[in-house]
């Protein structure tokens, strides 16, 4: 450490006391009353502790200063002698210089860690799209090769380090051996500006932390299916891995990415040992995960082996314990030799410490690959694979029906039952304007108690339909029935002819009653009347136009008996179909389109889907630009982990915020475009991958939404349960029951939204009636709701 040098404490290292620590890592650290930790985001060192006394001396770094100059200013200050000073903070000042935590003030290490690439820069043919990770000596970004191909570039920090530039070519040496199945294929190598890189195909994905959280938020069996899935991939790449001669040298979550499929790669392979790529004796790895014989060589400070079979071995061993438990194998001292000295000596803790039950038929498995001396583990991760899928065979996990008597969604499904299934006082005139429509009214109450007669087959909630409907046509021609003025709910806005918020959605629920009911001149009557209300309107979106009159059409069209005549139905919705795509061939393509809305209540998502709706129950062939917008739209989302969003406008950037996850404009919609879409056109066009990367930003998006069905948490279950219909997977059902949850535990609804379908407690109520009969499940007046052809009257 040279006394000349001025030094600086950069402006993102932090000093914070150690008491400020969460509870379980304060618990891990050996530190005294009063102590502080400093810690500089985006490197790989990790935090140091330090006295409150050193931690009021680094403050005089927070300018440039020489050590002397600090030192001086500190002691004058409290009144010390400056030699004792010095030599009793010289150590820890030593240990901070070198964990790049203290830096020369005129060197770039003293600027904040920040991308050095900006968006749109070009590295080769590479167009920069954005900044993923960043460190202070490697930079990881997605970009766009010149075909148009997603692409992953890593490249030296803007500190070029030798030992950096050495690990950028390794990986890159590695990469061209290996055959891309499990890892990232190499595209392209090189340098610019005196800074190595790679350019390797995208994943799309997130690290196994994020993907293990989930999987624990879930309720039973789709954790534990989940979890058990997730780890015998792990092991399952990491076989093939080593079926290549290749040792990775770097086990940890942060490495493993999980699709939108639950497909892992390994990433960074810059530590990877593979002879065919040449050794460079590079070592590493996070000492949560190290062999006891690595941790040896770090306590002794001796030269490390380079890893083997045993100790890779050891690291998946703990990666699969943590992934199984939710903990790690010790509970580990965040100093460094303490946490060393746990590796070597303490075996690891059981799993029921962690409350893992589940999985105790595994522990022998995973404690195998733990043992302290490396001829006691497994000969090959082949064979610790052939254990674990042995042992997981034997697990029972004793699952409880599904429980409806304490779930909150259900309590909340009864107590508006309570409310509207015998019409009293709230149907005389407790209703606010607008009090027909089906997104507010009387047709939305009707409808809703309506389908739970369906899924329950109970005729007194049928008749209760019926009693709120014939409420709604009463008043047909009152202005109160569709609009009101103060809550801005008027034509202007809403249009004069939506199947929402007009005489069409009270038609259509005639029709859907009398259908119930066997009734077939009263559903043709309802469907006469739909006609007549049906005027053209000059909106083409889902809520307040054409394309949801489009929709009610197919609605209408699904239930219709074969003994019914049907042509002045067939030809209203050929009438609107053509009309809607006059004027989308119109337009240039998606990208080009000047202020365009793409969502599903708004947009061209819900364009898209109605057209699809529509030629899907009538058999009809599909416009001849379908497949051309479909594949505009989908080029405009863009990843995120394992989701996909879409702008909810051109030109803007993706939708952020609760509407970025929601059925109106965000992803939720897009879950029932592509699963529809994949269904009716087949599986050429990547549509069913685009559902499971929308369904994920569905589920795990903001966390925070209230929980109507349009805006909110009870429309992106109701995509999950899309889902889980299409593809028969269960764990959709299980995600779609956590945002069930959340959406009844969510914050109170003002007082006129309380009745409301589509932004009231009636749609989240609903949803609780779908997941205890999910077979009926089906987003409202969107989705096909598969009513029987022939009209059945209900019977208990």
């Amino acid at each position: 450490m040279n006394a000349t040098i001025r030094l600086l404490l950069p402006e993102d290292v932090a000093i914070a006391p150690v008491a400020n620590l969460p509870s379980e890592l304060g618990r891990r650290v050996s530190n005294e009353s009063g102590d502080f930790y400093v810690t500089r985001a985006h490197t790989r060192s990790g935090s140091i502790i330090v006295d409150a006394q050193t931690a009021a001396l680094l403050a005089h770094f927070r300018s440039p200063s020489t050590v002397a100059d600090a030192i001086l200013a500190y002691s004058h200050a409290n009144e010390l002698d400056p030699m004792r000073t010095l030599d009793a903070a010289f150590a820890m000042l030593t240990e901070l210089v070198a964990a790049r935590v203290l830096v020369p003030a005129e060197s770039i290490l003293a600027q904040p860690i920040a991308s050095s690439l900006s968006v749109g820069e070009f590295v080769g043919d590479v167009e920069i799209l954005e900044a993923i990770h960043l460190l202070d000596d490697t930079e990881v970004y997605r970009g766009r090769s010149a075909d148009g191909t997603a692409v992953a570039l890593k490249i030296v920090g803007a500190n070029i380090r030798r030992n950096t530039t050495a690990t950028i070519h390794h990986e890159a040496n590695v990469l061209s051996c290996l055959d891309g199945k499990v890892s990232p294929r190499l595209m392209a190598a090189g340098r610019v500006d005196g800074r190595s890189f790679i350019v390797m195909t995208w994943v799309s994905g997130v690290d196994l932390y994020r993907a293990a959280a989930e999987a624990r938020a879930l309720p039973e069996p789709g954790r534990s299916d989940t979890l058990l899935k997730l780890a015998e991939q792990v092991l399952r790449s990491y076989a093939h891995l080593h079926s290549q001669g290749a040792l990775h040298g770097d086990v940890h979550p942060r490495n493993i990415i999980v699709d939108d499929s639950d497909k892992i790669t390994v990433l960074d392979f810059g530590l990877a040992v593979m002879p065919t790529a040449g050794a460079v004796g590079l070592h590493g790895g996070i000492d949560l995960f190290l062999a006891p014989e690595i941790a040896e060589a770090n306590l002794a400070s001796v030269e490390r082996p380079l890893p083997s079979l045993a100790s890779e071995q050891y690291s998946i061993g703990a990666l699969l314990y943590f992934l199984l438990t939710g903990g790690h194998t010790h509970s580990f001292s965040l100093e460094e030799d303490a946490m060393l000295g746990q590796v070597i000596n303490e075996p690891p803790q059981p799993f029921s410490h962690h409350g893992a039950d589940s999985f105790l038929c595994l522990e022998s498995c995973v404690n195998r690959a733990l043992e302290k001396d490396p001829a006691d583990r497994f000969s090959s991760i082949e064979e610790m694979l052939l254990s674990f899928l042995q042992a997981s065979a034997r697990k029972q996990l004793v699952i409880p029906p599904y429980a409806l008597s304490n779930d909150p969604s259900q309590i909340l499904l009864d107590n508006v039952l309570n409310r509207f299934r015998v019409p009293g006082r709230l149907y005389r005139d407790g209703l606010e304007a607008p009090t027909g429509s089906i997104t507010y009214g009387a047709a939305g109450i009707a409808y809703f108690l309506l389908r739970i007669a369906r899924s329950r087959n109970d005729e007194t909630l049928l008749a209760a339909a019926d009693q709120w409907l014939t409420r709604a046509a009463s008043a047909i021609s009152s202005n109160a029935t569709f609009w009101n003025s103060e809550r801005g709910i008027v034509p202007e806005v809403l249009g004069q002819s939506s199947l929402f918020h007009h005489a069409c959605g009270i038609h259509c629920v005639q029709a859907l009653i009398a259908h119930a009911r066997g009734d077939d001149v009263a559903q043709q009557h309802a469907l006469e009347a739909y006609f007549a209300a049906s005027e053209l309107c000059d909106q083409l979106d889902v809520a307040f136009g054409r394309s949801g009159l489009l929709i009610g059409c197919a609605m209408l069209l699904d239930i219709m008996p074969p003994h019914l005549e049907c042509d002045a139905l067939l030809a209203l919705g050929q009438r609107l179909l053509h009309g809607i795509w006059t004027q989308l061939d119109a337009h240039p393509p998606l990208e080009k389109v000047s202020q365009a809305t793409l969502g599903a209540a708004h947009g061209w998502c819900g364009f898209l889907f109605a057209t699809m709706r529509w030629c899907e129950a009538s058999g009809t062939a599909v416009p001849p630009r379908l497949v051309e917008r479909l594949q505009q739209l989908a080029a405009l989302g863009q990843p995120s982990g394992r989701s996909m969003l879409w702008p909810r406008k051109i030109p803007h950037t993706a939708t952020t915020g609760i509407l970025s996850a929601s059925w109106c404009n965000g992803a939720a919609g897009y879950v029932h475009l592509w699963t529809t879409a994949y269904e009716l056109l087949g599986s050429d066009f990547q549509f069913e991958r685009l559902a499971r990367m929308a369904a994920w930003h569905a589920y795990d998006g903001p966390s925070d939404a209230p929980g109507d069905l349009c805006c909110r948490l009870a429309g992106r279950a109701y995509a999950l349960l899309r889902l889980h219909g299409s593809t028969g997977e269960s764990v959709w059902l299980a995600r779609a029951r956590v945002l069930a949850k959340r959406a009844a535990e969510s914050p109170g609804l003002p007082p006129n939204r309380l009745n409301s379908l589509f932004h009231g407690d009636l749609g989240i109520a609903l949803l609780a009636a779908d997941l205890a009969a999910p077979e009926f499940a089906c987003m409202p007046f969107f989705e096909d709701e598969h009513w029987p052809k022939r009209a059945v009257s209900l019977t208990i």
